[in-house]
């Protein structure tokens, strides 16, 4: 395998110390902690009428001194502040306070006292910009056990990049004019680009907002609005008064100035224990332009059935008394938790009902509850640094299913997310992977850690906690937890703490086990385990055993291992720590059984840190197969002796209904996982899914599809690509025929999927009869004299034949389609003609299409730039085009974007197939030559040099004996 050279430029540890070009450590970027906020009383005029950027704004801050200091330090990014209006004072005791408050004759128009001490402030101010601190020097240090007022006037501008307070434009349709909306992203440090603040999750504190808007215009923040007045000095100009806050991070603040419409979705009511007297309410609207509001129906539906399951499971209420759900058209997130006031995507709230696809309406599903779930993970307890950012992302990843599994059974959302599991674990078998506790200091790098492993993998193993705890354990430690540290920040050995203690109670875990003990395992160092079960068949025993798995890379020795215990072992400074070694709980059953019933994921074995293996009778009969981990309840591959892989096949082609769904995608997954890997045959693998023409179930396809393509990938660019394509037809067309595209009344979402699924595998694989079908629905809609108002294609095949009819067409049916994505009503209707776009087979068209990425005023909104660029790079012919381009046009798109992250997301998109040592080597020369663009992006950038050259490792290991095993089957 060649050496990624380049990575030595970015030889930063996974434990976080971000290390400059030079060798120096840059900063530490974390607030002093003389001072904690208490109140923020902030007033922001943004002016987004007609594209203006403009922000005026006034600020008071009660905080408390913890430590004399001098100066008061805050975030304050892209702000001036008003150096003449800065006022400090010292505020009255609590007592006194209260006191006062009911004297309205002994209070200012500001709140204080005329005879509180006022402090002189030292000018001028002087700002940290590595650090993004605004500091305020004082003339005397402000004493220890006191509270202080702050105040000041500061000015600043809306965002360009989608994040702080950021301005948008989008054309309202019914009346042909455009209009703009002006709206807050602040997760993770964008607050600081809003107003000045205390801007770390720690740091919480009660929030009152004033905005200032238009005539035209209406505002919403977190809370309800409680009154609005004209400005005396802005004429047609008005303030709107909102609530005072609950206690919560700078973070969820949220702001919304638009003319968009509301529909009102049912209130949910609590009620008294004797179910009386009304205790109170929660009201909920959602939000759209006025031209989209039709869609909002299915959000309206289901949001009050979220909200009370969510306060069911917690037994914790919704604190607040209105939630707001809006739809943006530019948003570079999928959605925002924001306490009270949600944003999200128009794809991921909206649902046009005459178009849309199945994916489409889960997709919306399953991101309301996702940010719902949120409300309690995150909002109501937050973590108490980013590093902790699991327990909000991995728990509303997590409650997602149950969600879904109880408001809209129908989805099989708990089947469908075990696919998500598989998809995470490829990342995770990277050396250049990140454990889900992961120390971070730059707000680029707190951006870099929003990823698989803090939502997917996190919430994997959680659902595994849930597993070993059982479910009435887990759901009262974590209801305690809530309960305990409601409106507080938390660390994950307090959540570790309460579910022990309920652990104990119950008697689910022994009293000298704990949760930490298990769970520090699986959060505090990278990567999973493979578990290796060989059976004595003579005897009836099964030896068990864990190693770490590892793809693309040699596997490390126990000598390595405990050289990189401090480094792998983030946030433990234990020496002792047993890196690489887990609390493995191993789940059983057997063809006698044949018990896939989730009261039987419980573990059956554990193997631990210090106990690597374990023998297990499991009986004497030769003839009977055994599979671990019933329902994929744990984090790990199994990989088994070549007899039980061989019963196991037998058993696939004989009668597979008997294995569970779950199990048999997971069986394919594994045992391709394995063969990449080096550790099993791939005919082993192969063998396996000879049973595929009889599979019926969506799941298992789409496992065996996920390894298949990435075979193709590697294939792709190569003579023996069309001996590949033979063989996927031989699989795909059989089963596209029995299966069909014909959808019926009856079919349930998982079937739409599954014929979804058939129809774009067929096609890609240039069956004829598919290509035609494509063509002609295409042809037909392109000649329909109502393109917008009419279009026969079945929205759950648009996408394959968007993409079919584009690939095979011409400049005709790609500049049809590009008209079109501009007509859409349907936020999801535009992206998949987007994504369709990508699908040309002529070069100069795609090089078009990717140079309207950088172009403001082609249409493609700055959120879209990603789905262009991985569009065109998922299209074989356009993947080394699109790798080009972004190595072309690298600080270009740094400068327009305004995120390394994002750029290097686009990047990663590109090379995700790359396989050979040349294009590893312009990889590593573009890296070392952007060293001081990517100096705070080094995770990013070590995951795609690692995956080049786990790509390049498979190419050298196993692309000859895939050639040999399609000789011996004829292709």
């Amino acid at each position: 395998m060649t050496p990624v050279v380049g990575l030595c430029l970015f030889a930063a540890v996974l434990c976080g110390t971000i290390v400059s070009t030079d060798g120096k450590f840059l900063p530490d970027i974390r607030l002093p902690k003389n001072i904690l906020p208490e109140h923020y009383s902030i007033g922001i005029i943004p002016d987004i009428h007609q594209g203006n950027a403009d922000i005026e704004g006034f600020f008071h801050l009660d905080f408390f001194v913890q430590s004399p200091t001098d100066r008061i330090v805050m975030h304050a990014v892209n702000l001036t502040l008003n150096e003449e209006s800065i006022v400090v004072n010292q505020l009255p005791s609590k007592a006194m306070e209260i006191m006062q408050e009911n004297d309205v004759s002994k209070i200012s128009s500001t709140g204080i006292s005329e005879k509180s001490k006022m402090l002189k402030v030292l000018r001028p101010v002087s700002y940290d910009v590595e650090k993004e601190f605004a500091i305020i020097h004082l003339g005397s240090k402000l004493e220890e056990n006191r509270r202080y007022r702050v105040s000041l006037n500061y000015s600043g501008s809306l965002a360009k990049n989608l994040k702080g307070f950021y301005g948008s434009e989008y054309l309202d349709r019914k009346s042909k004019t455009k209009k703009w909306v002006g709206v807050t992203q602040f997760e993770p440090t964008s607050a600081r680009l809003a107003f000045p603040c205390l801007d770390e999750p720690a740091m919480k504190a009660t929030f009152t907002m004033s905005i200032g808007r238009r005539t035209n215009y209406t505002s919403l923040s977190n809370m309800p609005l409680v009154k609005s007045e004209p400005m005396s000095n802005k004429e047609g100009w008005f303030w709107d008064f909102y609530e005072k806050s609950v206690p919560m991070s700078t973070y969820l603040i949220a702001c919304l100035v638009s003319e968009f419409s509301f529909r009102q979705a049912r209130p949910v009511i609590r009620k008294d224990s004797d179910n009386q007297s009304t205790q109170n309410v929660t009201d909920i609207r959602i939000w759209a332009r006025a031209d989209a509001i039709d869609q909002v129906d299915l959000a309206v539906k289901v949001t009050p059935n979220m909200l009370e399951f969510l306060e069911e499971y917690f037994q914790v209420s919704f604190p607040l008394p209105k939630i707001d759900l809006v739809g943006l058209p530019d948003f570079s997130s999928g959605a925002m938790e924001n306490w009270g006031l949600v944003t999200y995507r128009e794809t991921t709230l909206l649902v046009n009902p005459k178009s849309a696809a199945v994916r489409d309406e889960m997709n919306v599903e399953r991101v309301i509850a996702h940010e719902l779930a949120h409300q309690w993970f995150g909002n109501l307890v937050t973590m108490d640094w980013w590093n902790a950012l699991w327990l909000n992302e991995g728990f509303a990843t997590y409650v997602q299913r149950l969600v879904l599994d109880n408001v809209s059974p129908k989805y099989q959302y708990g089947t469908l997310q075990a696919l998500d599991f598989l998809s995470v674990m490829d990342a995770d078998g990277l050396e250049s992977s990140h454990a889900i506790s992961v120390d971070v200091a730059h707000p680029t790098q707190i951006t870099e850690i929003f990823d698989a492993i803090s939502y997917t993998k996190s919430a994997a193993v959680i659902r595994m906690m849930n597993d070993f705890l059982g479910e009435a354990t887990f759901r009262q430690g974590i209801t305690n937890y809530l309960n305990e540290k409601k409106y507080k920040n938390a660390q994950q050995d307090e959540l570790w703490q309460f579910l022990s203690e309920q652990a104990h109670r119950d008697a689910v875990l022994p009293l000298n086990l704990d949760v930490k003990m298990i769970m520090d395992t699986w959060t505090l160092q990278m990567g999973f385990p493979v578990i290796t079960i060989v059976r004595n068949y003579t005897d009836g025993y099964a030896f068990i055993s864990q190693k770490r798995f590892l793809r693309g890379v040699t596997p490390i020795t126990s000598s390595d291992e405990k050289s990189r215990a401090v480094t792998n072992s983030v946030g433990s400074k234990r020496t002792d720590f047993p890196t690489y070694r887990w609390w493995v709980p191993v789940s059983l059953t057997d063809s006698v059984a044949h018990d896939f019933n989730q009261s039987n994921t419980r573990p059956a074995v554990w193997l631990t840190p210090s106990e690597l293996s374990a023998t297990k009778f499991i009986g004497k009969n030769e003839d009977s197969w055994v599979i671990a981990n019933i329902l994929a309840t744990g984090y790990y591959r199994v990989n088994y002796d070549e007899r039980n892989w061989g019963l196991l096949d037998l058993q696939l082609k004989t009668d597979h209904q008997v294995i569970h769904p779950i199990n048999r995608a997971y069986l394919i997954d594994d045992a391709f996982a394995l063969a990449a890997a080096e550790i099993l045959p791939y005919p082993t693998a192969f063998n396996l899914i000879e049973y595929l023409p009889n599979e019926d179930h969506h799941v298992p396809w789409t496992s065996a599809f996920r390894a298949l393509n990435y075979i193709g990938r590697m294939f792709s660019y190569t003579k023996d690509h069309g001996r590949y394509k033979a063989f996927m037809r031989s699989l795909v067309v059989p089963s596209y025929i029995r299966i069909g595209n014909k959808f019926q009344p009856d079919d349930s979402p998982l079937t739409k999927m599954l014929r979804i699924s058939m129809t774009t595998q067929a096609c890609s694989q240039e069956y004829r009869p598919c290509i035609r079908q494509a063509q002609l629905l295409f042809d037909e809609w392109m000649d329909s004299p109502d393109p917008i108002g009419s279009n026969s294609i079945i929205p759950d095949l648009r996408s394959s034949t968007y993409c079919t009819a584009i690939k095979y067409g011409g400049q005709l049916e790609w500049d049809f389609a590009w008209r079109m994505s501009f007509n859409m009503t349907s936020a999801q209707d535009r992206d998949v003609i987007l994504s369709a776009l990508g699908c040309s087979r002529d070069p100069w068209i795609l090089i078009r299409y990717l140079s309207f990425v950088l172009d403001p005023s082609s249409g493609i909104r700055k959120q879209d730039g990603r789905r262009v660029i991985s569009a065109v790079a998922s299209n074989p012919g356009g993947r080394r085009i699109a790798f080009q381009f972004v190595l072309n046009h690298f600080e270009e798109m740094f400068s327009y974007f305004g995120n390394p992250v994002r750029v290097l997301q686009m990047l990663s998109s590109t090379t995700s197939s790359l396989n050979t040592p040349e294009e590893l080597v312009k990889i590593q020369k573009l890296m070392e030559s952007k060293v001081m663009l990517l100096q705070k992006a080094q995770t990013s950038a070590n995951n795609i040099q690692s995956v080049v050259s786990a790509n390049i490792k498979w190419m050298d290991k196993n692309f000859k004996n895939l050639n040999q095993w399609f000789d011996s089957k004829g292709f």
